[in-house]
């Protein structure tokens, strides 16, 4: 079959992909003033204008043109008398799809309604069983370019792949989440679903996994096409919807290339041409526009809407770009165009009543499914002129006789240099005689590759029998014949079958191949014999056609170079003609079939010849200057040759980095990247590349280390231009060109975003740059390349870096532990704004010290810095003063900023604060005032708030002080700020403070940046309140005693007496709940939690005044800690021995060690829920006299008492809070137990002599409490106006004290 063949995978496949490779590239982002496809298409329309009409055939067949009359009829298939050459009988519902295999043979359709996938093959008619019942019904279905695959998109999102060989199924691995809507099949599978989103999938890997990167998308919009261009480099994707654009994307990175419009309406269907120069949309309305990839030019409409149609469902361009057909299954329609000519395209062949059609992919054959499920198979070679399937080459647009005709298939292996597969293809054309007319073409041509491939008597066989037998002769089969005549050494005979050519052009063109083939047969033979050749040989007058010269010159420009001439050599070349202006002329597509080369060859070898003379000459640096100059005279399709030069000096880049000359390697990279067009893939350098390298002296300094091993691992960075940016952006950096080194980054980012290395140098230059925002960002883009790797090696890599995730969850851990010791709410002291705990988190994670601790540590968390960098950060200063009438509120300062202009007259010392923290030279960024950083309204906040104050100073880094107006002069002793409440723990918590006046100067001018360690400050404030200096400078609440603070608490007020008590919370690190109750209430709690806790009576029990109505071992007031606790003087331990010895014989030792026993057995006092349980030493009082104080005031009366207490005698008490009568039962107390028993707990010591040792010290005076009980097993303080101080005595007798635990109220 003339257009059934294919290349043959094996031999061309991958060279040829490569080419059609380079001319989409080339084509989609290069604005080219003179297209190739534009001249093509100019030359077809003038060749159809002026030629010969040529013969068709008049029948047509599957195999020899005819259908047999004889043929029986076959099972499924009908020969019908229409144009169908048979129709075959489809399943049993509506196809929904159809596609023809690779082979051009078998056809495949898909069945919604059986759920099934059947196939056919139309030359031997047999009808396969279907591959299976699929269970879900088939949307679209396409087949792989090698056939051995078919793929089908159903309505629930499954790809589904198929072997067609071994009829098995392999389910994609994942799904769309909409239905498939469209499916193509290149060297990847790509899919469309009606949710917008297209998934490329791989081939050849188990479970023909996705693509990693971005999921190419129109939105919500249904996909209404995709299509691979030829090389499968690019996807085009269109929607089915108004306004929507067709995309172009970049396969392999997801990129989106380009959005065309189409303004008629929307796009329901896609083509390219073989070229990939031209994109075909099929619209709505039934027309169809085309869009020109190297002009980019707007979408043009070239078809116009005809009435009736709708929208074309299906497009496919011929092989040979000469026709276009299009299916539109809601008008059921087939059409085949001739866009030869635009913009006017014509209609060649209509076909009505098709329900989905399909095109084998040699262009032969067209299948068209109808409403009888029959399947109707067409030859495409009777439906258009048979020059349709030709490319029509001529060296000449005025030349109306073409020089040949090549077929599709011919003309893209002989372009590439497959010549035995060309040769294969021909003979098969000649063999089947498919096209009568163009069979002498077919053979002429065969002759020229049988002189390329060197069977010099088969070209001379084909060409003889051409000349002699056929009526018209083509111009190529005398060239054919004259070159074969020349290698066989006929070089008259030769000479003659060149001047057979007679006609203008054609001639013109012939003797300038006959010029250069007999240059070179010369030149081949002098070099043979050994003959030297003159400095500048003739060369003949060929200004006419530059590309002869230039020919001329390479080979002896070569020949000098083989001996080493080089400069002569390079003399030559210097010579040479610019070849640019005559790349696109028509004879330039013939001059690869005829000599293996083409113009842009030539172009190559001059610049190749120029380097490899200049590097064996040691003239490095030459190079360098001379691609810079000549870059641009190369073709821009020209680029594998400059892909070529760009490896070798991207070589020299990687050389001059190793050896530390950086500026070298940055000019390297730069001309590499010159000649590397933006996607250009350099895998290796070819055998000339190599060998200029190989010529290069190594540096004699030794090459670094590190660079040479990174660069060892860049070698599996992807090839190409992205990774030259990456070598380059390392070299910049070495030279601190921060900005350009980024520059580099992001470009090499644009064109490879799957590879980690264009991050990790926008990383670096990011962070010279201190952009640390950014910074994070390609850290965190990095580390996802790495793990996404198809490299294993890059994937272990990773596990060398840290994360941004892994180190933000560290600092999240910091700032935890920072939140739980911070207050709520904190003043920005930069904007004067309130932010809660949740705001200072964002304001920091967009801070640039943020992001800057992030990136700073890419490949090991430091632990210790990050604690240090967000403590600074959060930390926070402290405002301690004086209330002096209404602060503003939490409320007022929520609304604006502190620096706002306020009436409020208070608001301005809030101010001045915030001022004066936001310029302190250590850069504090956060300020607390308790008037409004506590919103006193919600009470879990205002409850909070009061428990954590103590350590919210003690934890600040600063506490600013604003002492109180007062008489000059001033001291810290007499300022308003010492006698405040709540100002006592804003003195003794914090490690930082700093005094100010009123007029905001510093305290006596005193310039320490922290006060407590100023000594003339701590000097007076020491004496202020009588605690030494260094618990000053470094309290905690086990500093003083309990009954210390309750000194430093007792000449203290309050504005709301509750205060007194929640003030002394943190000193006394108590667990008190604040709730604003009876005064008395919130003290006593405290003091009770303070006696259940430390378990010291004598610290809260020894005091003078009223009792509390909380507990009656309680004061009213805390003022009444103002006395310090009786001590009873010392004894000396000689006196203390005396006593006890006259104790031995005074007191039985069974009653001491009784007493002693009983004592120590009482246990500990206790506090809870109001009522005290008090061990304690009791003496019966009975009450003799009262009578009334008369220096006592009528409103507060007092009651004078004599008693008498057993062992003690004649009491004196005064009270004027109770009034007590004979018949109460009043006991005397001594509670200070524990201090008793503490003092006789020697290890040396017996028991006897413990106990008589705690009886001389119970003789010593103390302050006794004096009790009245209220019921069975409850007693009540009396509250005296004055103590009960028992005097020093001697005990006589132990019967008359008692020793008992008293439950008081």
């Amino acid at each position: 079959m003339l257009m059934g063949a294919k290349l043959n995978p094996a031999s061309g496949c991958g060279r040829a992909e490569c080419s059609t490779q380079r001319l989409e590239d080339d084509a989609l982002r290069t604005v080219y003033t003179l297209s190739l496809a534009v001249c093509c298409l100019y030359l077809f329309k003038f060749i159809n204008k002026r030629r010969k009409p040529l013969d068709e055939p008049k029948q047509h067949s599957l195999n020899e043109g005819a259908v047999p009359q004889d043929r029986a009829p076959t099972h499924g298939i009908e020969w019908p008398s229409n144009d169908a050459l048979c129709r075959i009988d489809g399943p049993r519902g509506q196809i929904s799809s159809l596609v023809f295999l690779a082979d051009g043979k078998h056809v495949v359709c898909a069945c919604k309604a059986e759920k099934t996938i059947q196939m056919w093959n139309i030359e031997d008619h047999k009808e396969s069983e279907p591959l299976t019942n699929l269970g879900v019904a088939v949307n679209v279905i396409a087949s792989s370019k090698d056939g051995k695959l078919i793929v089908t998109g159903d309505v629930d999102g499954k790809v589904v792949f198929w072997d067609t060989s071994l009829q098995k199924r392999c389910e994609a691995a994942e799904r769309h989440r909409g239905i498939i809507t469209a499916l193509d099949v290149s060297s990847h599978v790509a899919s469309g679903s009606n949710n917008g989103t297209v998934v490329v999938w791989k081939m050849g890997e188990p479970g023909f996994p996705p693509v990693p990167g971005p999921i190419m998308h129109h939105g919500s919009i249904s996909v209404s096409s995709i299509k691979f261009s030829p090389a499968g480099s690019h996807i085009a994707s269109a929607c089915a919807h108004w306004g929507c654009s067709v995309r172009i994307w970049h396969t392999r990175t997801g990129d989106q290339i380009a959005s065309i419009r189409i303004d008629s309406s929307p796009a329901h269907s896609l083509a390219w041409s073989s070229d990939g120069r031209r994109l075909f949309a099929g619209c709505s309305n039934g027309s169809i526009s085309y869009f020109d990839v190297v002009t980019r030019k707007p979408f043009s409409k070239i078809v116009e809407p005809r009435p009736g149609d709708d929208s074309i469902s299906a497009l496919r361009v011929s092989n040979s770009d000469q026709f276009l057909i299009s299916f539109s299954a809601p008008g059921r329609t087939v059409d085949i165009w001739d866009i030869r000519d635009t913009p006017a395209y014509k209609s060649l062949r209509s076909y009505s009543r098709c329900v989905s059609a399909s095109i084998s992919p040699d262009d032969l054959y067209l299948a068209s499914s109808s409403d009888d499920t029959k399947i109707s198979i067409r030859s495409l070679s009777g439906a258009v002129e048979a020059s349709y399937f030709f490319h029509c080459l001529t060296p000449s647009l005025s030349h109306s006789e073409p020089f040949t005709y090549v077929s599709p298939a011919v003309h893209q292996a002989w372009k590439f240099g497959e010549l035995e597969q060309v040769e294969h293809i021909l003979s098969r054309e000649i063999e089947e005689k498919r096209y009568q007319g163009f069979t002498c073409y077919a053979r002429a041509n065969r002759a020229l590759v049988r002189v390329r491939r060197g069977n010099m008597s088969g070209a001379l066989d084909d060409a003889g029998e051409i000349i002699a037998n056929a009526a018209q002769i083509p111009q190529i089969a005398h060239i054919a014949k004259a070159m074969a005549l020349i290698w066989q050494g006929k070089r008259r005979e030769a000479i003659a079958a060149f001047g057979s050519v007679h006609n203008g052009d054609a001639k013109n063109f012939v003797e300038c191949v006959k010029s250069v083939i007999l240059f070179e047969v010369d030149l081949c033979g002098k070099v043979n014999c050994g003959t030297e050749l003159a400095e500048h040989p003739p060369l003949a007058d060929d200004s006419s056609r530059p590309w002869v010269k230039t020919r001329k010159l390479l080979l002896l420009a070569e020949h000098r170079m083989w001996k080493g001439e080089y400069g002569k050599g390079l003399q030559l070349l210097a010579t040479a003609p610019d070849l640019g202006p005559f790349l696109h002329v028509p004879e330039a597509k013939i001059i690869p079939l005829v000599f293996g080369w083409d113009i842009y060859d030539l172009q190559y070898m001059i610049q190749q010849l120029i380097c490899q003379a200049l590097f064996a000459s040691g003239r490095t640096r030459e190079v360098m200057d001379f691609l810079q100059v000549n870059e641009n005279r190369l073709d821009e399709e020209n680029e594998a040759r400059k892909a070529d030069l760009g490896w070798l000096v991207e070589k020299l880049g990687d050389e001059a980095m190793r050896h530390r000359k950086h500026d070298d390697a940055i000019t390297w990279y730069t001309v590499s990247l010159n000649l590397c067009p933006e996607s250009r893939v350099i895998d290796c350098g070819s055998e000339f590349a190599k060998k200029c390298l190989s010529t290069i002296e190594v540096a004699s300094d030794v090459a670094d280390g590190t660079i040479t091993k990174d660069l060892a691992l860049m070698a599996r960075y992807p090839p190409g231009s992205a990774r030259l940016l990456v070598k380059r952006s390392r070299a910049k950096a070495f030279k601190e060109l921060w900005h350009d080194a980024l520059k580099d980054a992001d470009q090499a980012i644009d064109m490879d975003k799957l590879c980690p290395w264009g991050h990790e140098r926008r990383y670096v230059a990011l962070h010279a740059l201190h952009r640390y925002r950014e910074t994070t960002e390609a850290l965190g883009k990095m580390v996802t390349r790495m793990e996404e790797s198809a490299d294993p090696s890059i994937r272990r890599l990773r596990a060398k870096y840290v994360a941004p995730a892994e180190t933000t969850k560290k600092i999240d851990e910091q700032i935890d532990a920072i939140r739980e010791i911070s207050p709520l709410v904190l003043i920005d002291v930069r904007t004067g704004n309130l932010c809660d705990t949740a705001e200072r988190i964002q304001i920091f994670k967009t801070d640039p010290i943020f992001h800057e601790l992030i990136s700073s540590m890419p490949t090991e968390l430091d632990t210790n810095r990050i604690e240090k960098v967000v403590a600074r950060y959060f930390r926070y200063v402290m405002f301690s003063h004086t209330w002096e009438g209404k602060e503003p509120t939490f409320q007022d300062v929520s609304k604006k900023s502190v620096y706002e202009p306020d009436p409020h007259p208070l608001k301005h010392k809030l101010r001045c604060f915030c001022e004066t923290v936001r310029s302190d030279p250590e850069g504090y960024l956060w300020a607390w005032s308790d008037t409004c950083c506590i919103d006193k309204t919600i009470e879990t906040v205002y409850r909070k708030s009061i428990r954590s104050m103590y350590n919210w100073y003690k934890e600040s880094a600063l506490t600013v002080v604003l002492l109180a107006r007062g008489s000059a002069p001033s001291t810290l002793k007499n300022n308003g700020w010492m006698t405040r409440a709540w100002t006592l723990q804003e003195l003794l918590s914090p490690k930082s403070i700093r005094f100010y006046d009123r007029d905001w100067k510093l305290y006596r001018g005193d310039n320490w940046p922290n006060h407590k360690e100023s000594p003339h400050i701590m000097r007076e404030l020491a004496e202020a309140i009588g605690v030494a200096q260094d618990i000053l400078v470094d309290f905690s609440p086990k500093s003083l005693t309990i009954r210390v603070k309750l000194r430093l608490a007792s000449t203290r007020e309050a504005t709301e007496k509750v205060d007194i008590a929640y003030a002394l919370i943190g000193i006394f690190s108590s667990d008190l709940t604040p709730e604003y109750r009876d005064p008395e209430d919130a003290l006593g709690l405290l003091l009770q939690e303070i006696v259940h806790r430390e378990r010291d009576a004598r610290a809260v029990l020894d005091w003078v005044g009223k009792s509390s109505q909380f507990n009656s071992c309680l004061p009213a007031q805390i003022s009444a800690y103002r006395e310090p606790p009786y001590t009873p003087p010392p004894i000396a331990e000689s006196e203390m021995e005396a006593r006890v010895a006259r104790l031995r014989a005074l007191l039985p030792q069974r009653d001491v060690i009784m007493f002693f026993g009983n004592l120590s057995a009482l246990g500990s006092i206790d506090f809870t829920h109001r009522r005290l349980s008090l061990p304690c030493i009791t003496f019966c009082v009975s009450v003799d006299t009262t009578r009334y104080d008369e220096a006592s005031s009528a409103s507060s009366q007092s009651i004078v008492y004599q008693a008498r207490a057993a062992s003690i005698g004649q009491l004196k008490f005064k009270s004027s809070d109770t009034v007590l009568t004979a018949q109460d039962k009043v006991v005397l107390v001594y509670p200070w137990i524990r201090d008793l028993l503490a003092q006789t707990n020697l290890a040396e010591w017996d028991n006897y002599t413990r106990a008589l040792r705690l009886v001389v010290l119970l003789e010593q005076p103390f302050r006794a409490l004096l009790l009245v009980k209220q019921s069975v097993d409850t007693y009540k303080r009396v509250a005296l106006d004055s103590e009960i101080l028992v005097p020093q005595r001697e005990v006589m007798s132990l019967n008359d004290i008692g020793t008992k635990v008293l439950e008081i109220r």
